[in-house]
């Protein structure tokens, strides 16, 4: 009897990786499901093929080449092709080269036996364990066409938001960015001129032209402290996050900030409502789900209230009532999934939930940066404004020199 080599995710979330004798990996799957255990890849045993895979591969998949693929396989399998089939029909057309590398990939692991999802949880650079598990459902349940839709979907959601958030933030970018160019400008060039002027005539300068003066010959002194300092404190604060105490620190102290804590929590409750909402739309078990979603959320307070709710609903108890019990979900989410439990559809209505969140980030996104466009604009004035005061009262002041 052959054995099988994979990695497991018990009820606690806890990974394991072991091996079976079976007479097949279905036959495995059902075993590691009567002992509560859920599969999240199989661990092949020739490293040599798969290393020449990845080389032939190259870097992996983009968010974009991601979605290009899925939309394009729940289209081609939605109209009926085999899984083979419409692989190579994107290796025909296709033209990124790491798009074709993936489906060349995952055509000849089809051929050598493996199903789509086995292939795929051996590129978990490229595919989420969301990803991985909604496949082997609609492997499972025979609707892998209809998955591959929710999960394009799901994607094509997630870039609309990351491309709104970006092109509404590229004009107050530019904003700032030409008005620290201007002030190092004038700084750099413009007032050390008008310094080496009053220098020359001996005239007693303003107190506020002469701080100007000194801060002008602080930054063209030591412009690369500054700079140096910068990279440092930005390294220490990315190093910093990457600690799990650091981390749990930085995400409480982002949801406490006034009006972009309430963003951040929106974005990351839409997220956690929209993935479960996909996987128990896509046939999922609740309980399966909520274990997937809970690698998914990024803020340490989202996740830790997705841990207490998947350890409790192994108790029995409802989804909506823990949701309020956690205390940071909207009062509208908690009585549309309540609503959702009643009516057997609770799928539904945690993405009615999400759509309405991502409906409200925007909007708060639009409000921050209309706000931020004046407060900007303000700034810029009030440091050049300041700047050319300055040096207008010594100016004014050299009709006082005694000839």
């Amino acid at each position: 009897m052959p054995r099988f080599s994979y990695e497991a995710m018990n009820a606690e979330g806890g990974r394991i990786i072991d091996s079976g004798e079976a007479n097949t990996r279905d036959d495995l799957i059902l075993t590691l499901q009567a002992k509560g255990l859920m599969l999240v890849r199989w661990i092949d045993g020739s490293p040599s093929r798969r290393q020449s895979l990845l080389k032939r591969s190259g870097r992996g998949l983009n968010s974009k080449e991601l979605l290009l693929i899925t939309r394009e396989m729940a289209h081609l399998m939605k109209s009926g092709l085999p899984m083979d089939r419409s692989l190579t029909i994107i290796i025909q057309t296709g033209e990124a080269k790491p798009l074709l590398a993936m489906a060349r990939y995952l055509k000849e692991s089809l051929q050598g036996g493996k199903s789509l999802s086995d292939a795929m949880a051996a590129k978990t650079e490229d595919f989420s364990d969301l990803y991985i598990n909604m496949v082997r459902v609609g492997e499972m349940g025979g609707i892998l066409p209809q998955v591959m839709e929710k999960l394009a979907g799901f994607m094509e959601r997630t870039e609309e938001i990351k491309k709104f958030i970006i092109s509404s933030s590229i004009y107050p970018a530019i904003l700032m960015m030409i008005g620290m160019v201007s002030v190092g400008v004038i700084m750099g060039v413009v007032v050390p001129r008008f310094a080496a002027i009053f220098t020359d005539l001996g005239q007693k300068i303003p107190a506020s032209t002469l701080l100007l003066i000194q801060f002008s010959q602080f930054l063209r002194s030591w412009w690369w402290v500054m700079i140096l300092g910068s990279v440092s404190i930005a390294l220490g604060l990315w190093r910093f996050s990457g600690t799990t105490h650091g981390k749990d620190r930085l995400d409480r102290i982002w949801i406490r900030l006034p009006m972009l804590g309430s963003l951040i929590m929106d974005i990351q409750i839409g997220r956690f409502t929209r993935t479960l909402g996909t996987l128990v739309q896509s046939g999922v078990p609740l309980l399966k789900a909520l274990s997937i979603v809970r690698e998914v959320v990024n803020n340490v307070v989202v996740k830790l209230a997705a841990e207490q709710i998947f350890r409790q609903v192994k108790e029995g108890k409802r989804v909506s009532t823990l949701m309020k019990d956690q205390g940071i979900f909207p009062a509208m989410a908690v009585q549309m999934v309540a609503l959702g439990e009643e009516t057997g559809k609770i799928g539904e209505m945690l993405i009615s939930v999400s759509d309405d969140l991502d409906a409200r980030v925007q909007s708060k996104i639009k409000s921050l940066l209309s706000l931020l466009e004046p407060i900007a604009i303000l700034l810029m004035g009030l440091v050049i404004g300041g700047v050319v005061i300055s040096m207008l009262t010594a100016i004014f002041g050299i009709n006082d020199i005694e000839f």
